[in-house]
Order: C-alpha cells, then sequence, then structure tokens
C-alpha cells in the first residue's frame, strides 16, 4: 500500500508531461491539441488581447503560456507527493491530499473526462496509500 501515492504521482505526472508535450506541439507547430476545432476561431484568437493587458500577447499566445504552466504545476505537483512519501512530511500529505480534491472539482466543473479520472484516481490512491501507513 506504501506504493500507491508513487502511482498517484506517476498519473500525474504521465497527464502533465503529455500537457506540455501536447502545448510545445503547438507553440512550434501548426495548433492541433488545444486550438478550436472550429479552425476559423484560432485567427480571431490570435487577433485579440485580453481585457487585463490591452496591449499585451494575444489571446492565443497567452493559452499557450498558460498551458505551459500548468503542465509545469502538475509535474511539480507529482514530484511533491513523492517528497511528501519519501520523507513523512505530514503537513505536505494534507496539502497534496486538498491539492488533489480542487484539482479533481476543477477538472469535474471546467476540464474533461481524462483529466478528472486521473485527478479523482490520484487523489484516491494518496489517501489509500498514506491512510494504510
Amino acid at each position: 500500500m506504501k506504493y500507491l501515492p508513487f502511482l498517484a504521482a506517476a498519473i500525474l505526472a504521465t497527464l502533465g508531461t503529455l500537457h506540455l508535450i501536447y502545448t510545445i506541439h503547438d507553440v512550434v507547430s501548426e495548433p492541433r491539441y488545444f486550438a478550436p476545432r472550429n479552425k476559423v476561431l484560432l485567427e480571431p484568437l490570435r487577433a485579440t488581447h485580453l481585457g487585463l493587458a490591452p496591449h499585451g500577447h494575444d489571446f492565443w499566445t497567452v493559452l499557450l503560456g498558460f498551458h505551459v504552466s500548468h503542465s509545469i504545476g502538475v509535474l511539480l505537483f507529482a514530484l511533491l507527493i513523492v517528497v511528501a512519501s519519501l520523507y513523512e512530511i505530514a503537513w505536505l500529505k494534507l496539502a497534496m491530499l486538498c491539492v488533489g480534491a480542487a484539482f479533481t472539482v476543477i477538472a469535474w466543473r471546467f476540464w474533461f473526462h481524462i483529466p478528472l479520472i486521473g485527478c479523482a484516481a490520484a487523489t484516491a490512491l494518496m489517501a489509500a496509500g498514506w491512510a494504510w501507513r
């Protein structure tokens, strides 16, 4: 049972790595993964700016930047699960369970089924693995 949190970290690291690879593809090549299905919408995304930063980057570039930083955040989350497990840091374990639960709710509300399943499974694996120690 002590290996379950490491499996949780592996799931999240896999999802984070795939997310980063897909994002890098969309940055350096013709957008495929995070581009709208209706290709007509891509040019308006490139032609508009956020209200928050009207002189900043275009909306499409901002979205890609968000995806890169999100990927890095998920990879860091996976690393922190490993650290919490290896060094038996109780407060970090609790924090990781809270973050996992938050990601699960966010995935349910805003994302799609693959991250929802991954976040829910990782959170359940962390909880089960740390509860049986």
